[in-house]
């Protein structure tokens, strides 16, 4: 194949005829694209450098070194199979889904919700007869249950017909976990058992002497004040003392 090379400039030289010449060995003509520039002192000369060309597949130019994206595959895709992945998937959110509500509406019917919840005067009161008791040891004594030599004593009341009960710990019965004289006694405590629980709120108390009913309180000498409460009167912050009495 014959190429030629063309020269431009005013100070051309007059070897080349009319500006065109044969390539020689080895050289290939010139494309229509990519150039390079080089000057001299005869002019200004334009080379054209030849376009690369590839014998790969065209699946090849997936690849990310033609145009830097990720490999493509040259299948098309299965929509079948992706369409039936999407609703079993849907289909498990569902199922998931409804067992979630079901779960969470039998948690809901069993909660007393405060709004619905019975006040204090809505409670039914109660009297229990009976004594305090170390929940865990009455446990050891009736069922044989195993216990640590050094165990922490959880106070609660042993009825007549015996039934326990875990006692509440309020201002008003904070004596039944400190005052020792009181846990000795047979007592009467008046108050509420908790909707759904063996958990007994206390609201007043009497003791049992000799099969007589009493009252049971501490009284403050000095400002004449009763109270169920063990601690410093709350008047003047004097002590107060235990008294048992036969109501008159």
């Amino acid at each position: 194949m014959e190429s030629r090379l063309t020269v431009h400039g005013p100070n051309s030289p007059s070897i080349f005829g009319r500006g065109h010449f044969r390539l020689g060995p080895g050289l290939q003509p010139a494309k229509s694209s990519q150039y390079f520039n080089m000057h001299d002192r005869t002019g200004f000369i334009r080379f054209q450098k030849e376009q690369q060309t590839t014998d790969e597949p065209l699946a090849a130019l997936n690849c990310p070194r033609f145009h830097g994206s990720r490999v493509r595959s040259p299948h098309p895709p299965n929509t079948y199979a992706i369409s039936s992945r999407r609703y079993r998937l849907k289909f498990l959110a569902t199922a998931v889904w409804a067992v979630a509500l079901v779960a969470m509406a039998a948690d809901k019917s069993e909660i007393v919700k405060p709004g619905k919840a019975k006040s204090k005067t809505e409670l039914q009161e109660v009297d229990l007869r009976g004594k305090i008791v170390c929940l865990p040891e009455a446990m050891h004594a009736v069922y044989g249950i195993d216990l640590p030599t050094n165990h922490g004593h959880i106070w609660g009341f042993k009825t007549k017909d015996g039934t326990f009960y875990t006692l509440l710990r309020t201002k008003l019965s904070e004596t039944l976990f400190v005052d020792e004289q009181v846990r000795k006694k047979e007592l009467i405590l008046k108050g509420h058992v908790l909707p759904k629980t063996q958990i007994f709120e206390m609201t007043d108390m009497k003791s049992v002497r000799n099969g007589v009913v009493c009252d049971l309180y501490y009284y403050c000498d000095i400002c004449a004040i009763k109270t169920l409460s063990p601690g410093p009167c709350m008047c003047c912050q004097g002590p107060v003392k235990l008294v048992e009495k036969r109501p008159e």
